[in-house]
């Protein structure tokens, strides 16, 4: 009898060590990865120079990036247009949350369409002009091949304002969009935007 329970407590011993040995690494739950990982993989192409994707490992939620790539005659050429792509980049994603902005509003009213199309296209305008103040060079850098690579950051409070000076102005060309609101649908359209992987603008 005492040969059988001292069975019982070696195979229970045996387990419970098992169970130990298997447990996860402090401070990384079971099945996730570090959040720096997870917020690269998916997000950034390996294609990107380690400095831009260490630029991008730290962005805020409340962040829009944009990413220029030039290689001109000069290095100073290659400077300027990059960090012009990378504000044109974000002027992009701009007007990509506008039109998803004003789809949601027309569906969800009794607006109509040829009107919400106006709208857009003169919001779509309005920004395309606008200097993105507020606007930030994260980085830039050459690599070897000298190609210049520009990180740019805009954040929300930067571009609510951007926005709703361009929907002011849209507003006296299309008046039956007065009631739209964008900023009130900036939260949802940043959230969109923080799942979108990150592009490279070379043109």
């Amino acid at each position: 009898m005492k040969k059988i329970i001292g069975l019982i407590v070696g195979l229970c011993l045996v387990l419970a060590f098992i169970g130990c040995n298997s447990q996860p690494a402090t401070g990384t739950p079971a099945g996730r990865t570090p959040q720096s990982t997870a917020d690269m993989s998916g997000r950034v192409p390996g294609s990107f120079p380690q400095f831009v994707r260490d630029a991008l490992r730290n962005v805020p939620d409340d962040v829009l990036v944009g990413i220029g790539v030039a290689n001109m005659a000069s290095i100073s050429q290659s400077m300027i247009i990059s960090a012009t792509r990378a504000r044109a980049d974000i002027s992009r994603q701009m007007n990509t949350m506008i039109r998803d902005m004003i789809r949601d509003y027309q569906a969800s009213s009794e607006i109509d369409r040829n009107a919400a199309l106006s709208f857009q296209e003169n919001i779509t305008v309005a920004l395309s002009q606008s200097t993105l103040v507020g606007s930030r060079v994260i980085d830039q850098d050459q690599t070897p091949d000298g190609t210049v690579w520009t990180v740019v950051w805009l954040g929300k409070d930067s571009v609510a304002n951007e926005i709703n000076q361009a929907q002011a102005a849209a507003r006296l060309a299309v008046p039956a969009m007065a009631s739209f609101n964008a900023e009130a649908r900036m939260n949802e359209a940043f959230a969109r935007q923080a799942a979108e992987p990150y592009v490279a603008n070379d043109r």
